[in-house]
């Protein structure tokens, strides 16, 4: 025997404000389509009927309804926040490549290039790897100019 799904009820407050972030339209639209889901949910429509009129998946209704449910309407809104990858240019190694590239050239070479930079970086133990991309980067967000 299945299990009956809870309905959502939601307050006056909750659905007014569903509704004005549908109307503007100015919001993301993942945020759109949440609150649209959720207005739908609150009208009693089932599962189905809330999927294909929000357009949204099987596993992102349950998301978005359970969410609601626990944390309330904010975060049922909301994205979490992504851990990405954490920055391997530090504004310490930035300083160190903005003075290296300023600083006097090496004897037997014309100018600095990202590559000469980027063996000078190594060799002093300032990072274990870095690409010339990420040195021209710097050098580009620290507008130096020779002349």
């Amino acid at each position: 025997m299945a299990r009956l799904a809870k309905p959502v009820c939601l307050p006056a407050s909750d659905v007014s404000r569903l509704r004005a972030i549908v109307k503007k339209g100015t919001h993301k639209s993942r945020k759109i389509t949440r609150a649209r889901a959720l207005l739908l949910m609150g009208e009693g429509q089932s599962a189905a009927q809330v999927q294909t009129s929000a357009g949204i998946s099987d596993s992102q209704y349950h998301r978005i309804k359970r969410r609601y449910m626990t944390e309330g309407l904010d975060r049922a809104l909301e994205e979490r926040p992504r851990s990405g990858q954490p920055r391997k240019v530090t504004a310490t190694l930035e300083a160190r490549i903005t003075s290296l590239a300023c600083s006097e050239l090496p004897t037997g070479a014309a100018r600095w290039t990202l590559s000469l930079l980027n063996e000078n970086l190594i060799s002093l133990d300032c990072i274990d790897k870095i690409s010339n991309e990420s040195i021209r980067q710097v050098l580009k967000k620290a507008n130096s100019n020779p002349g």
